[in-house]
């Protein structure tokens, strides 16, 4: 993975400034779970994201994530997961057996089931402790969409804050 910039500073109320900020894994490790609170839950979460990063790598020989959501602040709370837009190169030459590999390395919604209930609203990897989902790089839509999502700051409704906006990290590989 190659890495970035020294991460900037958070602000009072524990959000990275706005804009998309370059980093490696082990800046991340450093400043959202070695210095973070609830430093022994963030090490599990981080510990999924590199496993996470690893299988991704497996398949994609380049690509980029958009890494956000509450780990990447300091609350009161745990985060639940980390949240990840991962950038893929349309150029890349995949197989079918690659896309087998990628899709359930990204959550799912509406996901019919046999047992027990039949359906699952949500299916995330790695246990639920990563939110993952497919960009194609270079699609503007695609990455303006993403873009502002990982800028929105949520109330404790889960609704955005209007006129507020936050930061998120970029790892590239």
């Amino acid at each position: 993975m190659r890495g970035g910039n020294v991460i900037p500073a958070l602000s009072s109320g524990g959000l990275l400034p706005p804009g998309r900020h370059a980093a490696s894994m082990a800046e991340i490790e450093e400043v959202f779970v070695e210095r973070a609170p609830h430093t022994d839950h963030r090490r599990r979460i981080f510990r999924a994201f590199q496993l996470y990063a690893d299988m991704i790598g497996d398949i994609l020989e380049r690509g980029t994530f958009w890494v956000n959501g509450g780990f990447c602040t300091y609350k009161a709370l745990p985060p639940n997961d980390v949240d990840l837009a991962v950038l893929i190169d349309p150029t890349l030459p995949l197989t079918n057996k690659d896309h087998e590999r990628l899709l359930p390395l990204f959550t799912l919604l509406g996901v019919e089931t046999q047992q027990p209930r039949g359906w699952a609203e949500r299916v995330q990897p790695m246990g639920g402790l990563i939110d993952s989902f497919a960009v194609a790089a270079g699609v503007v839509e695609q990455e303006e969409y993403w873009d502002g999502m990982w800028s929105k700051v949520k109330g404790p409704d889960g609704e955005p804050v209007p006129g507020v906006t936050k930061g998120y990290l970029e790892v590239s590989w």
